[in-house]
């Protein structure tokens, strides 16, 4: 009399060609996965991009102070101000004001001659 026991039936899996172990795993995998949840219906609420109006009326009112620097701007508030980027958006990373604007401010009395 052949008793069924577990060491037995993995033996003869083992023995199975690759194709049926295949078989015999999806199998396997479809009756022991749990029912997924069904998903939360939590929606997260967009946030609404920054209206810039203000950030670019102090860049038209301010260039010329501020020319050849990087500027970060929340609004009409100046966050940070310097030649080197890495230490304006290290500010402006630093103040947490939601999407502010950065920019280089070109100097406006140079005259670009291009081709």
């Amino acid at each position: 009399m052949s008793t069924v026991t577990v060491q037995n039936i993995l033996k003869q899996i083992t023995e199975l060609a690759l194709v049926e172990q295949r078989l015999l795993h999806d199998l396997l995998g479809d009756r022991l996965e749990q029912p997924a949840k069904p998903p939360s219906d939590q929606r997260l609420q967009p946030i609404p991009m920054p209206d810039y109006k203000d950030a670019l009326q102090w860049l038209v009112d301010n260039a010329r102070q501020y020319a050849g620097q990087w500027v970060a701007l929340d609004g009409a508030r100046l966050i940070a101000h310097s030649p080197n980027h890495e230490e304006v958006f290290a500010a402006a990373d630093a103040d947490g004001a939601h999407l502010p604007l950065l920019s280089f401010v070109e100097d406006p009395d140079k005259v670009y001659a291009g081709f």
